[in-house]
């Protein structure tokens, strides 16, 4: 072998294997960011289980529904009201996992570690995909600012839903096609249809989201261009070549967009349209009334206006835009975002305009991987103006680079460290709950729940019901037509009960179930009451 073909030779085993090393460095630092947040949240909602913080009933629905797969039986969820089916609620067939999980680990408290244990592995593929685009340090500070952004925080601080599931199949399809721009594009825009199919199977919308995945796959995939070849032929020497109509269906990928897109309407309207209607009480979608799809299509300016109005919808937008850094949005991928908020914005209930709850965390995917999309465009930036002036195309360009790398993925994480103090991880101290009069609140409700026997049915507020549903077949007080269940616990502090409390709990638990119940403890402001 000569002198100069052993140097080529050595420079790409050099090459090779500084991407090795580099490769492995960010799979490390992926998986300890990865497990450092997962620990993190887990820490955040022991607090809040040891505390007995309830925001709301979904974590007992989800606790009776995995419960319920635990022993190979169908989520009936007495909570929601007696005998209802949680198949006819929402199309969320991913969630048959938790059965075994529960079963090896029976409290509500399992479902939680399960969510962060979630999010903390889309951390984890958000580093390491990113690392593959920009240097390391810019990955883990995409990764962390995607931590700690407010769609998670506030996700976690409303304990478990299912569109947990989503997270770690949008980052890794997103980042498939962040990659399908700079290396072997088909087969990452390939890559990422398949990390998406299962989405449809985490919630009925999530089939809109798919369908818009379906599309971007097809922009990233060259297909437009494609189609502008085939509808306007370039002339070559005087003739215009033939039409290439085999291009649209065949090229470049564009076939797996078009399957995913169809995939994902297909589930949607399946669900919606039959599934749930088939195992509903009343043989509908329950939340039909979430879009008036109708009303949109017949005015499109003014539900143009309502994407923005109330101001409550223009405050989540700029929390959005400044959660990406505000570029984001110029990245195809800011498209897949649009189904999840036409649905939120364009409905009457105000409860989905507001950056509370779980609602925006399928979007966080969207923005810190849009977000990345553009640093790799403007790291390899070559547009047209770039060319023309002289000696200061090369400043520009230059300028472009920097703020591709490092100015946006620092800034990305400057932003979501200066948000924390107003969101949920600040109250990690758990301070809050350190008064006497918590205290004592909190050992009410543990000896209420204590006094209620093992395998009794029994109704609650929100008070101690989740932490029941283990050992007791639990309903909620405010059901209706629900059966006289053998026990009643009341706490007349609870928030439920707004300025009004229940003034005579055993009065109120008798005319409520039509039953008679006596006192049988009484624990500050909690009662437990049984049916004689």
């Amino acid at each position: 072998m000569s002198t100069r073909h052993a140097s080529v030779r050595s420079e790409i085993d050099s090459s090779r294997n500084s991407l090795a090393r580099t490769r492995t460095a960010a799979e490390l630092s992926g998986a300890v960011l990865g497990a450092v947040v997962a620990g993190l949240y887990t820490l955040f909602s022991w607090m809040q289980w040891r505390n007995w913080v309830t925001p709301s009933w979904d974590l007992g629905i989800f606790t009776q529904m995995a419960k319920a797969y635990a022993a190979f039986e169908q989520p009936i969820v007495s909570i929601k009201g007696h005998g209802f089916n949680l198949w006819g609620d929402h199309f969320h067939p991913i969630l048959l996992v938790l059965g075994p999980i529960y079963k090896l680990f029976p409290s509500p408290f399992t479902l939680l570690v399960v969510q962060n244990l979630l999010i903390g592995l889309s951390v984890y593929l958000l580093i390491r995909y990113s690392a593959r685009l920009i240097p390391l340090l810019g990955a883990i500070c995409v990764g962390l600012a995607y931590a700690l952004s407010f769609g998670i925080q506030e996700a976690v601080a409303v304990q478990f839903h299912e569109v947990a599931f989503a997270l770690p199949f949008l980052v890794a399809s997103l980042s498939h096609l962040v990659l399908a721009r700079t290396e072997l594009p088909q087969l990452h825009v390939k890559k990422a249809v398949l990390w998406a199919l299962p989405l449809v199977f985490v919630k009925e919308d999530m089939g809109l989201t798919v369908a818009a995945l379906g599309l971007v796959a097809m922009m990233r995939s060259g297909w437009l261009a494609s189609v502008k070849d085939a509808v306007f032929p370039v002339t070559h020497e005087g003739r215009k070549p033939p039409r290439q109509w085999r291009s649209l269906v065949s090229g470049k990928g564009s076939t797996s967009g078009v399957v995913l897109a169809a995939w994902g309407v297909f589930w949607t309207l399946a669900s919606v349209a039959v599934i749930l209607p088939a195992f509903n009480v009343g043989g509908v979608f329950d939340y039909s009334n979430k879009i008036d799809a109708k009303a949109v299509l017949a005015d499109p300016l003014q539900s143009a206006g309502l994407m923005f109005f109330p101001w409550e919808k223009s405050l989540t937008w700029l929390a959005l835009l400044l959660t990406g850094v505000f570029v984001w949005i110029f990245s195809p991928l800011a498209l897949v975002a649009l189904p999840t908020l036409a649905w939120r914005f364009l409905s009457p209930n105000e409860g989905y305009w507001g950056t509370g709850w779980h609602y925006s965390l399928v979007l966080m995917p969207v923005v810190f991987c849009a977000l990345l999309d553009v640093i790799v465009s403007l790291r390899g930036a070559r547009y047209p103006w770039m060319r023309r002036g002289g000696e200061h195309a090369a400043h520009r360009a230059k300028l472009l680079k920097l703020m591709g790398y490092p100015v946006l993925p620092i800034a990305t994480l400057v932003v979501a460290l200066l948000s924390i103090p107003s969101l949920p991880l600040s109250d990690l101290t758990g301070t809050q709950y350190e008064s006497p009069s918590y205290q004592q609140s909190l050992t009410n409700k543990q000896n209420a729940a204590n006094t209620v026997p093992a395998g009794a049915s029994v109704a609650s507020d929100l008070s101690v019901l989740t932490y029941l549903i283990p050992e007791h077949e639990v309903y909620w007080i405010g059901g209706k037509n629900d059966p006289a269940p053998d026990y009643v616990v009341i706490d007349q502090q609870n928030s439920a009960w707004g300025s009004t409390p229940v003034e005579y709990p055993v009065q109120y638990a008798g005319e409520l179930y039509a039953s008679t119940y006596e006192e049988v403890a009484h624990f500050g402001s909690v009662y437990v009451m049984k049916r004689i």
